[in-house]
């Protein structure tokens, strides 16, 4: 008996590779989210919804991607170094209630990353290539990684809580051309999709095909650092039906009605 655990365990675990797309999305289910991988083949590796990293979880952005009900986060690219982990990020929530998925750059940037729900066709981060914005720079170089500055290892790290006015500001030059499409910032709910079918393709660079109307949308945020009575709204669980990923130092929570995970 336990040697069939461990088997099935390990294929949730391991990306399993199908010639064919829609063989692979064919298998999502409501309680089997899959992702099938097209684009620059990366390595990934899976951290829990609290960031810690799962051993054994390696793998690259090619082909079928089985989930099953793993809520967490797909780290994207190669660690740039053994602490600071400022990868590009998705996460991942297959089932219940709030079943959604987003890209995420609050950690940091490593690769452009653009994921569409296949029944309802909405996009979550994009195909831009921050690095080859005209003009960009990055204020906190990672090795080939650029630090969120809201992230664990950014710049407003000290200052973040639950009701930081960091939480709600409008993303930094660099991280701005995706504002809208990806989180740059905690507040910035625009870019998460919600799982109506489980099957999300994924691609990874710059020639991927979609491009995400809502790049670069999120302008301003709805409140400034300019003085200590701008905060964030410490309760949204009071708002019933709204979904929102709570980056807190750069870990992943779902909150929705009066539950917090």
């Amino acid at each position: 008996m336990r040697s069939v655990y461990l088997t099935l365990f390990l294929a949730a675990a391991t990306p399993l590779l199908a010639d064919d797309q829609s063989d692979c999305l064919a298998q999502a289910s409501t309680t089997n989210g899959v992702i099938y991988w097209t684009g620059d083949e990366v390595s990934l590796d899976k951290a829990d919804s609290y960031g810690n990293a799962m051993p054994g979880s390696n793998g690259t952005t090619k082909g079928c991607m089985q989930l099953g009900q793993w809520d967490g986060q797909i780290r994207i690219g190669d660690q740039p170094d053994p602490v600071k982990d400022s990868r590009t990020i998705l996460e991942t929530n297959p089932v219940g209630q709030w079943a959604s998925y987003d890209v995420s750059y609050i950690l940091g940037y490593s690769h452009p990353v653009v994921c569409q729900d296949t029944v309802q066709k909405t996009l979550t981060g994009d195909n831009t290539d921050l690095w080859s914005v005209a003009g960009a720079t990055c204020d906190d170089k990672n090795g080939y990684t650029c630090v969120g500055p809201v992230g664990p290892w950014g710049s407003h790290a000290s200052a973040m809580s639950e009701t930081s006015c960091w939480n709600c500001n409008p993303p930094n030059a660099f991280f701005a051309p995706v504002s809208g499409a990806a989180y740059t910032f905690p507040d910035d709910n625009g870019s998460v999709i919600a799982a109506s079918s489980n099957a999300i393709a994924c691609c990874v660079g710059q020639n991927c095909q979609w491009k995400n109307p809502k790049a670069g949308t999120t302008k301003a945020g709805t409140c400034s650092c300019n003085s200590g009575a701008d905060k964030r709204d410490s309760t949204p669980e009071t708002k019933p039906k709204s979904r929102r990923h709570l980056h807190s130092h750069g870990i992943h929570k779902v909150r929705g009605l009066s539950e917090v995970i």
